[in-house]
């Protein structure tokens, strides 16, 4: 019995939360923000999943229609009916790797721990992906600018004229277009103030990926 209670108690502060949170900034929080942000002690996607499972059984939250699954709260003190895009059935979480170059290539190495939620209908996110935000200018005439975030599909082979992440000596990383010529492979930027990259057999080289979607947080 306690533990119900205390489940209840949480279900009602999530609730809560998502309100003031709206309130605060003109938006409704993701699942990811009611996870770091709601100081209800909540672990996971799927335990913040429950608890808004139970607030639209309770119905505080209502389904919508439309295909992006999303949610509405549905509360006397709040005047108007809100659109919540909390419900994760339609999106993936991907995890952030790090950096990658778009220029020089840089030191392999995870520096950030977290991942992005995408929405399953815009993004290609068949198999394993992950993402890289990038670092430089040589990819520009591709319209990959410094700061952009690649979404990339993990695999360790690509066709010729396909952009990809590789791996060189076993710590570079470095965003190019891939060819095969061979006796050695050219990676080639996209600016034409750069040179190409050639790999002989006296380098290691590895394929980690193949840039499938981008993302910008700005307009330039």
């Amino acid at each position: 019995m306690a533990h119900y209670a205390k489940s209840a108690q949480k279900t009602e502060a999530v609730f809560e939360f998502m309100k003031k949170f709206y309130k605060e900034n003109g938006y409704m929080p993701t699942v990811r923000e009611i996870i770091s942000l709601s100081n209800c002690d909540i672990k996971s996607t799927a335990s913040a999943k429950t608890y808004i499972d139970r607030l639209v059984s309770e119905g505080k939250l209502a389904k919508s229609d439309n295909k992006n699954r999303a949610l509405k709260i549905v509360d006397d003190n709040v005047k108007e009916i809100i659109s919540v895009n909390v419900d994760n059935e339609n999106t993936t979480e991907v995890p952030f790797l790090g950096n990658t170059a778009a220029g020089a290539p840089l030191a392999a190495g995870v520096v950030e721990d977290r991942s992005y939620s995408l929405p399953n209908d815009y993004f290609s996110l068949k198999g394993n992906n992950f993402l890289l935000q990038v670092k430089g200018s040589s990819m520009i005439n591709m319209g990959i600018l410094d700061g952009d975030i690649v979404l990339v599909k993990s695999q360790n082979t690509a066709n010729n004229g396909q952009i990809v992440v590789a791996q060189i000596d076993g710590e570079n990383v470095t965003l190019k277009r891939y060819y095969n010529c061979g006796s050695y492979i050219k990676l080639k930027p996209e600016n034409d103030e750069m040179e190409d990259i050639i790999i002989t057999h006296e380098h290691t080289f590895r394929i980690l990926g193949v840039a499938t979607g981008l993302m910008r947080n700005h307009i330039v």
